[in-house]
């Protein structure tokens, strides 16, 4: 009997223990003090970590610097590890590692540091490229913590002058939200939330009596955030709900993104992540985390509170049965949605509801053929064929097809599904063109528009078919591009000299295959042109060290497009 009343009180005592423990991994620590921030001035920010961005999440911090020429220090001791040059994306962007195991990234710089520049461009000299992507040695550009390593711009696809900073881990290159790294920047404003959403989850659920996706507007009155005009709400069966929500800094009108969210219904806790690092190879994921369709109709970015089967994202430390929560009638509901920032401002918004009966399933839309998400799949007709990867899509797809003649394009129209419906992965399609085809080089697949315009998905006409792969849905059809791309010049040629001038710029467009590439060559030399492609702006900078001064010059300027169209220009001018 002493025996059995000491195993219980040790069976008790392990239970209670058991209880105690947290089975999920503490909050990683990162230095607070290592780091010095990357500009001599107060950081206000445009842009935060982990923000829904189209088919990424924002990898890092948008500092304002209001003009262009601000200087950029190295946050700590190190080596420039990387140089990156692209007239899209980052534009001039510096890697820089640091002995901690971290790397810090400076981007959409105006130029580099004079040591730095003059690499730079003797690189692009002899690889007559002015986009290029280097990694170096820790002996090529060693740094002290405050070096300045660059001046800010306005290069790549920045939409304003300002510095894009991250701070990844060296190791695995996951970017990591750099507010945790202990930068002072103020913040003591909350989030602001804007509307609640509600998704029946499958045939059996409603909200308010329909299965259709549910906007409540929010509120602010009263120190908290209420739902507009306190309306009922009705709800059945397995319900998904998502937040339209943003967070806002001190001393800044810029929106930035949440840092974490919670939701709890009746106090139990049912959804619950946070933004402290992921992957760039799940980026694309953002499209399953949050609504892709008001994304695309509506340009609303909206956080869902629940996960889609095949969704593999790692920012998610709780869900009970995926954030999904079944509503059973008879039972009254309180839902808790509680928004929060880096620096522990929250923001929430209690909501009371209601299980109504469903007694019978809504009727379903009719479609083609089921698309599995995790398995290959594929899709053919006479003049259309469609083959998907393992795990292009998020859940299952009710997928839809048809089709319409057109007497210009070189094809049928192909409505493949719905383009506010995400596409994981590249998918091969192609398609059979129903005209007479005379130049198969000037061919591709475009996405059709619905204000008439078209993007090129690419292509490749192989045995009567145009093939090509692309990661959206929508409607299709083959283009042919025979038109050269356009060189508008920016510089008056017609003056007798040129001596006062910095630079000389040029427009250039192809609206549709897109640019492929350029060549500017003085007196036969090639010379380095530089492209913004944001504006179609590319310009050349006079160069005393490789162009003579006090003499007459002569420019050619070729530029070809991604279909073999090619524009020339000539002219001369002194200098």
């Amino acid at each position: 009997m002493k025996y059995f009343k000491t195993n219980i009180i040790t069976i008790l005592s392990f239970i209670f223990l058991a209880s105690s423990i947290k089975f999920y991994a503490q909050p990683k620590k990162y230095p607070k003090n290592y780091f010095r921030s990357p500009v001599d001035f107060t950081i206000t920010l445009s842009g935060n970590f982990a923000e829904l961005r189209n088919n990424h999440f924002h990898s890092g911090i948008d500092i304002r610097t209001f003009t262009k020429g601000k200087k950029i220090y190295s946050i700590a001791d190190g080596f420039v590890s990387r140089i990156k040059v692209s007239a899209g994306g980052y534009g001039k962007a510096i890697y820089i590692d640091h002995p901690n195991g971290y790397t810090s990234v400076y981007a959409h710089l105006d130029r580099f540091n004079k040591e730095i520049n003059e690499f730079v461009k003797v690189y692009q000299y002899n690889k007559k490229t002015f986009e290029f992507d280097i990694d170096l040695n820790k002996d090529r550009f060693p740094l002290k913590k405050g070096d300045v390593i660059a001046l800010s711009g306005n290069t790549g696809s920045s939409s304003g002058p300002h510095l894009h900073f991250e701070i990844r881990d060296t190791k695995s290159e996951h970017p990591i939200n750099p507010l945790l790294f202990g930068f002072k920047i103020k913040d003591t404003t909350p989030p602001k939330i804007f509307n609640l959403y509600v998704y029946p989850m499958d045939s059996l659920s409603s909200v308010n009596g329909k299965n259709t996706r549910k906007r409540f507007p929010v509120i602010y009155y009263n120190n908290a955030f209420h739902l507009k005009g306190d309306p009922k709400v009705l709800l059945s069966g397995n319900i998904g709900f998502g937040l339209q929500a943003n967070d806002y800094l001190d001393n800044t009108w810029g929106k930035c993104g949440i840092y974490s969210m919670k939701v709890l219904v009746n106090d139990s806790l049912i959804a619950d992540y946070s933004f402290n690092e992921f992957s760039f190879d799940e980026s694309r994921y953002i499209n399953s985390h949050m609504d892709y369709s008001l994304n695309m109709i509506e340009n609303k970015r909206i956080h869902k509170c629940f996960k889609e089967p095949n969704n593999k994202l790692t920012v998610y430390n709780y869900f009970s049965n995926q954030g999904v929560y079944h509503f059973k009638v008879g039972t009254k509901y309180k839902i808790d949605f509680i928004a929060g920032d880096n620096k522990n401002n929250m923001s929430k918004l209690r909501v009371y509801a209601q299980a109504k009966e469903q007694i019978k399933p809504f009727k379903q839309k009719e479609y083609s053929q089921l698309l599995s998400a995790t398995d290959e799949n594929y899709f053919k007709t006479d003049n259309l064929e469609l083959k998907f990867p393992e795990n292009s899509f998020y859940s299952d797809i009710e997928f839809r097809y048809s089709h319409k003649p057109d007497t210009i394009l070189l094809s049928d129209i192909h409505s493949v599904h719905l383009s506010n419906t995400p596409v994981h992965k590249y998918y091969t399609i192609a398609i059979k063109p129903n005209k007479t085809i005379s130049d198969e080089d000037k061919l591709f697949i475009a996405a059709l528009e619905k204000d008439g315009k078209f993007s090129n998905i690419g292509g490749i006409y192989i045995n009567g078919w145009v093939k090509s792969k692309t990661r959206v849905f929508g409607n299709f059809a083959i283009v042919a591009d025979t038109i050269p791309p356009s060189i508008k010049s920016k510089t008056n040629f017609n003056l007798k000299n040129l001596s006062l001038r910095e630079r000389i710029s040029f427009t250039i467009k192809d609206p549709l295959s897109g640019i492929k590439s350029y060549k500017g060559m003085i007196d036969g030399k090639w010379v380095l042109f530089e492209f913004d492609a944001k504006n179609n702006h590319l310009f050349y900078t006079f160069d005393k060290k490789r162009l003579i001064p006090n003499r007459k010059h002569e420019l050619q300027l070729e530029v070809h497009d991604k279909l073999g169209n090619q524009s020339k220009f000539k002219t001369s001018f002194f200098w």
